[in-house]
């Protein structure tokens, strides 16, 4: 998951249920819309660096795509003389990529990529000072890339290049729909209380190409139908706090389905192979999040922290989708003037390092026999930083 879509997010630490003033509540709490001030539209990019690697036996592979760039896109429109305001946002919740080179990696993981673009109309009515409302449709646009090794030799495969190898690339681009709901209530001047729900967007890879090859087989490509993948439904409840005019805090709870994601599973149409089925059983999980900032005169600054669980348990752990426990530590800065304004946001991303004892590694789940040089822990640490800059214009 990719919460934080603009530079204010990011130094807030995504903690925007109830506080965001901005034309991104379309993503953070569409009720919100109707607290904006003016018509608004924002654009935002964001550099995400992602340091990982697996260590085993003393031997160490790093994800090679450490480089990630993203966008958003949001802007609000206050109906006149009604109690409706409508908004637009494109952004990339939920991504992935990681690429690996190293020997002992190559039976779980060698690329693995998934790309979704979210582009959500929403509308929100206050019928009251107190009390609004609001929700957004998104139409999804994802596209997904798995390649591994396989071990089909029935000794079992050791360091490459093995005469028992084969090679496995699914490609697949596919379009979903999903909504977002949002409450929004401020029962005095100076607090507000949000909830938001984000529904369950399934992806459809069901008319993926697969490549086959390697020394074990021969070239060649077949279709699959891949078992829908499951991005969770999240719920988010918080509450702002306007201390004084210009200082103002609040705390978010984010509460995140990933126990919906039990498996990545494919079947072939025809060809050698019937599939492969890849257990995942990744659990629910619990964030919290705190985000404050002071404004001076035209300068606004940030600062956050967020504790954040992992889903992914130790026995489906391994290096495409490798994850611990989180703690981030955010900062941003934000400066207005007159019509226009900018922000920069920055967050630190530290992660607990993960000892496990599991069979991943050695390609155990997929269709194929195990690879016979992973003996041991497997180590995982893993590092991010993220850098958001935005630019913001009220009509």
């Amino acid at each position: 998951m990719i919460p934080h879509q603009t530079a204010r997010g990011v130094g807030l630490s995504n903690a925007l249920t109830a506080g965001v003033n901005d034309p991104s509540a379309v993503y953070y709490n569409p009720a919100a819309l109707s607290e904006i001030s003016g018509n608004n539209v924002l654009g935002s990019g964001t550099y995400i660096n992602l340091i990982n690697s697996v260590e085993n036996s003393g031997r160490t592979a790093t994800n090679k795509h450490d480089d990630n760039f993203l966008a958003s896109f949001f802007a609000n429109y206050h109906v006149p003389g009604s109690n409706f305001t409508v908004g637009v946002g494109t952004y990339t919740p939920f991504g992935l990529a990681t690429t690996y080179e190293e020997d002992f990696t190559r039976f779980a993981a060698k690329r693995s990529e998934l790309r979704t673009i979210y582009v959500t109309p929403a509308a929100s009515w206050k019928p009251s000072q107190y009390f609004s409302v609001g929700a957004g449709l998104s139409f999804v646009h994802a596209s997904g890339m798995f390649t591994r090794a396989l071990c089909l030799n029935p000794g079992g495969c050791g360091a490459a290049p093995d005469p028992g190898e084969a090679t496995l690339r699914l490609t697949d681009t596919t379009n979903a729909f999903t909504y977002n709901l949002g409450v929004l209530v401020k029962p005095l001047e100076n607090w507000k209380f949000g909830f938001g729900y984000r529904g369950r967007t399934d992806l459809r890879f069901n008319d993926a190409d697969v490549k086959l090859g390697g020394a074990a087989l021969p070239a060649m490509k077949v279709k699959a139908d891949v078992k829908p993948l499951a991005l969770p439904p999240v719920i988010n409840a918080g509450m702002f706090w306007q201390i004084t005019p210009s200082w103002g805090t609040e705390f978010v709870y984010e509460y995140a389905r990933w126990s919906e994601f039990k498996s990545l599973k494919a079947s072939f149409e025809s060809g050698p192979l019937p599939g492969f089925s890849l257990p995942q059983d990744w659990k629910n999980t619990s964030t919290f999040r705190l985000g404050t900032y002071y404004t001076l005169n035209n300068w606004e600054l940030l600062g956050g922290l967020a504790l954040e669980e992992t889903p992914i348990p130790n026995k489906t752990l391994n290096p495409a989708i490798p994850g611990g426990d989180t703690l981030t530590l955010n900062a941003g800065i934000e400066y207005k003037w007159e019509r226009f304004s900018m922000g920069l946001g920055y967050m630190a991303v530290f992660y607990k390092t993960r000892k496990v004892s599991n069979t991943e590694l050695e390609g155990l789940p997929a269709t194929g026999l195990p690879f016979t040089d992973v003996p041991g822990k497997d180590t995982y640490r893993t590092y991010d930083n993220f850098v958001t800059v935005s630019l913001g214009y009220r009509f």
